[in-house]
C-alpha cells in the first residue's frame, strides 16, 4: 500500500510539474508571440506614417486668377498674378498679406473652391494628381463657425464623426478617433459643455474655433487649409489655436493658412511664410528667413519689432493714405511737422523694390528647384507603381 501510495504521489507530482512547466511555456510563446506581433505592428505603423509623409506634396505653378468686374462688359480685375510655391507635411504654412492681397483668393484657388466668376489658370497639385475636395484628402475650414449652439462638444463631434468616417469602422473605433480628436485640440474640459449661441451662454470664441478645426480633422485629411483661423480671437486663444494646428501638421500633415497680423509668438510657430500685396509675391519661402530677405532688399527690421508688423507696415498701401490725411490735417491746423515724418520711400516704391527683389532672389530660385525636385519625386513614385 504504502509503494502504490508513493507512487501514485510521485505520478500526481510530476504530472503537475509537467503541467506546471508546459503552461508556462505557452504563456511566454504567447507573450513572445504578442510582443512579435506588437513589435510588427509598430514597424509596419511607422512604416506608413512614413511612407504617407514621404508621398504628400502640394506643389502650384504660375497660378492666377481674374474675376470680371461688370459682366458683359469684358472688364477683369487680376487678384493673383503668378504665384508658384509648395507645401510639405510636418509643417504649417501662413499665407499672410494686408486686407485685399490675395490671401483667402490663394487659399481657395489652392482648396479649389474659387467662385464660379472667378477664372483661374495655371497648376495646382497634390502629389502630382490634380486636388479634389470633398474625397476626405483635403479639408477646408471657414473663417466663420457654422455649429448648433444647442449641442455639446462631444455631441457634436459624435454626430460628425458618425456621418463622415467610413461605415466599415466600428463604434469602439468611432469613439476613439473622437476621444483622441477632443484630446489633441485641447477640448477635454469643456466637452461636455454647450457650443452656446446668442440666447444660451456657452464655449468661449477659441473653443469654438478649436471645435470647427476638430470637425474637419475627424477624417484624417492630409492637407488641412484655414482661412485666417485666429481671427476674432484674443492673443492667448490665438496662439493656443495655432498651437493645436502645429501638432496636427506634425502628424506627418499639410497644413496652410491665412492670416492677418500675427503676433511674434505666433510667427515663430509658422515654418514656411508666403507674403502677398495686390496679387503678387512678395516673398516665399522659410519664415525665419523672411527677415533677412527684407534686410537684403534694404528695408530691415527694427530691433524689438514684431517682424509681422514691419513686413506689412512695409506692404500695406494704406498706411500711406493714412500718413497723408494725417499730415494734410496737421497742415491745415497750422501744427508743426516733425522732420521724420514724411518718409523718402512710398508704401508702393517699397511693395515695387520688393517684388522686384525677389523674383532675382535665391528664395525665388530655391522655390522653383523645389517645385521640379517634387515633380521628379512624383514622377518617379508613380513609375515605380
Amino acid at each position: 500500500m504504502k509503494v502504490e501510495e508513493s507512487t501514485e504521489n510521485e505520478l500526481e507530482q510530476s504530472e503537475m510539474k509537467v503541467e506546471e512547466s508546459t503552461e508556462n511555456e505557452l504563456e511566454q510563446s504567447e507573450m513572445k508571440v504578442e510582443e512579435s506581433t506588437e513589435n510588427e505592428l509598430k514597424q509596419s505603423e511607422s512604416s506608413t506614417v512614413m511612407r504617407e509623409k514621404k508621398e504628400i506634396y502640394l506643389v502650384w505653378e504660375d497660378v492666377t486668377a481674374v474675376v470680371a468686374k461688370n459682366l458683359g462688359k469684358g472688364a477683369t480685375r487680376k487678384l493673383l498674378n503668378r504665384q508658384s510655391g509648395y507645401a510639405l507635411p510636418d509643417r504649417i504654412m501662413a499665407i499672410m498679406g494686408p486686407s485685399g492681397s490675395g490671401k483667402s483668393t490663394l487659399l481657395d484657388a489652392l482648396a479649389g473652391r474659387l467662385s464660379s466668376n472667378v477664372i483661374m489658370s495655371g497648376n495646382v497639385l497634390l502629389n502630382g494628381k490634380q486636388r479634389k475636395i470633398g474625397n476626405g484628402s483635403i479639408s477646408y475650414t471657414t473663417q466663420e463657425d457654422f455649429l448648433f449652439g444647442t449641442l455639446t462638444v462631444k455631441e457634436t463631434l459624435t454626430y460628425s464623426a458618425h456621418l463622415r468616417l467610413p461605415s466599415t469602422m466600428t463604434k469602439d473605433e468611432i469613439n476613439s478617433v473622437i476621444e483622441n480628436t477632443i484630446m489633441k485640440m485641447g477640448l477635454q474640459d469643456c466637452a461636455d459643455n454647450k457650443v452656446g449661441n446668442w440666447h444660451l451662454r456657452g464655449l468661449s470664441g477659441g473653443e469654438k474655433r478649436r471645435l470647427s478645426i476638430s470637425l474637419e480633422i475627424l477624417t484624417q485629411p492630409y492637407v488641412l487649409f484655414l482661412d485666417e483661423p485666429t481671427s476674432g480671437l484674443d492673443s492667448a486663444s490665438a496662439l493656443f489655436v495655432i498651437h493645436a494646428l502645429k501638432n496636427i501638421a506634425l502628424d506627418g500633415r499639410i497644413v496652410v493658412c491665412s492670416i492677418h497680423q500675427p503676433s511674434g509668438y505666433i510667427f515663430d510657430l509658422f515654418d514656411d511664410l508666403c507674403l502677398l500685396s495686390s496679387g503678387e509675391t512678395i516673398y516665399f519661402g522659410e519664415a525665419k528667413l523672411a527677415v533677412k530677405f527684407f534686410a537684403e532688399a534694404g528695408f530691415p527690421c527694427p530691433t524689438r519689432r514684431n517682424p509681422s508688423d514691419h513686413f506689412l507696415r512695409c506692404i500695406n498701401s494704406d498706411f500711406d493714405k493714412m500718413a497723408s490725411t494725417l499730415l494734410r490735417s496737421l497742415r491745415d491746423s497750422a501744427v508743426s511737422v516733425p522732420s521724420n515724418f514724411e518718409t523718402s520711400f512710398t508704401t508702393e516704391d517699397i511693395k515695387a523694390k520688393l517684388i522686384e527683389k525677389y523674383r532675382s532672389s535665391e528664395y525665388s530660385i530655391n522655390t522653383r528647384k523645389k517645385i521640379r525636385q517634387i515633380a521628379l519625386i512624383n514622377v518617379s513614385s508613380l513609375h515605380s507603381r
